[in-house]
């Protein structure tokens, strides 16, 4: 245990810890970057209130190797730009044949900007439940 109020670890190797690490602030040198990295196992953030990540003049950029999941228990995924693009989605192209698939759908979009499955042929419809 090291009880100070402001505790400064130099060098540009940065500072690497065995076990666990508990501290209600973790800062970077002014107009320097901060990095909490794990290169070989999990980096967890964990907090019983919520997880705030914030950026207030640059990107958030989260990159992996494998999947990306967003998952909320409870609650919702919010969403919330003036413009929210899907990337490199396949796009399925009409066969001459006229063949269907199982498990193909339209992904529609409601006023309020809730999204929903709609079978694929026809157009985007739904009832007043599903907006809502």
């Amino acid at each position: 245990m090291v009880g100070t109020e402001n505790f400064r670890f130099s060098g540009s190797g940065g500072v690497s810890f065995d076990g666990s690490i508990q501290t209600s602030l973790v800062r970077s040198e002014s107009f320097q970057q901060l990095r909490l990295e794990s290169p070989t196992r999990t980096l967890k953030v964990q907090a019983p209130e919520g997880v705030a990540i914030e950026s207030r003049a640059g990107d958030i950029t989260a990159a992996c190797r494998k999947d990306l999941t967003l998952q909320s228990k409870e609650g919702r995924i919010w969403l919330d730009s003036e413009k929210v693009e899907l990337r490199n989605i396949k796009t399925a192209l009409p066969t001459t044949r006229g063949r269907t698939y199982t498990g193909i759908h339209q992904l529609c979009v409601c006023e309020n900007g809730r999204l929903f499955l709609s079978p694929p042929e026809g157009r985007c419809q739904a009832d007043s439940e599903v907006c809502k």
